[in-house]
């Protein structure tokens, strides 16, 4: 991975270390997997990388350590600061201040789909992969799958059923074969951990 991305790591690390108590791997696993696809799907890494690095730095802003994934309030608040957060950060690190306006309008609006607004992901098919990214985190272990179904109060089994019948996968559905196939193979091994 190109120093850049490890240099604005390295200073987004401590807002997320004040955030919840899962988004430093959260981040981690984001950023591996948005460089692994990035090749993979000939993308524009130079906007993809940060975005992935920095779109939950605003959880640093947010007083629960696990707050609901899907309350409007929460996501509207971590979301404009931060934009504020990533602008000063990509300042730092001395980022092309053309992509980095983007990626600070981005982060701006990178959780919008719980608003009703899937804008961005149709724009950009960088925000596609990303969104395709951050909703499969979720299943990437079944540790995570379980934080997220208590952000929710719900049991790993409710929760299941309503993640796999989310409005993600028919919105907003998986924009290519690699995020895909990881839906189906992470998924189906959540359903032999519930043994449902």
């Amino acid at each position: 991975m190109e120093g850049i991305y490890l240099k604005i790591w390295e200073l987004a690390r401590p807002y997320y270390e004040k955030g919840r108590s899962y988004d430093v791997p959260h981040i981690e696993w984001m950023m591996k997997e948005s460089d692994k696809v990035s090749d993979m799907e000939s993308l524009d890494k130079k906007l993809l990388m940060p975005i992935s690095i920095l779109h939950d730095v605003g959880y640093s802003i947010v007083d629960e350590k696990n707050p609901n994934i899907k309350r409007e309030l929460v996501k509207k608040l971590h979301m404009q600061e931060g934009a504020k957060i990533s602008k000063k950060i990509l300042y730092e690190a001395g980022y092309d201040p053309e992509y980095s306006e983007k990626i600070v309008h981005y982060i701006s609006v990178h959780d919008n789909w719980v608003l009703g607004d899937d804008t961005p992901y149709k724009e950009c098919k960088e925000m596609a992969v990303f969104n395709d990214l951050d909703f499969l985190w979720v299943t990437k272990s079944f540790e995570n799958f379980k934080t997220a179904a208590e952000s929710m109060k719900m049991t790993p089994e409710d929760f299941y059923e309503f993640w796999t019948k989310d409005e993600k996968l028919t919105r907003r559905p998986f924009c290519c074969e690699y995020t895909r196939s990881m839906w189906e193979s992470s998924i189906k091994k959540i359903k032999e951990s519930l043994k449902i």
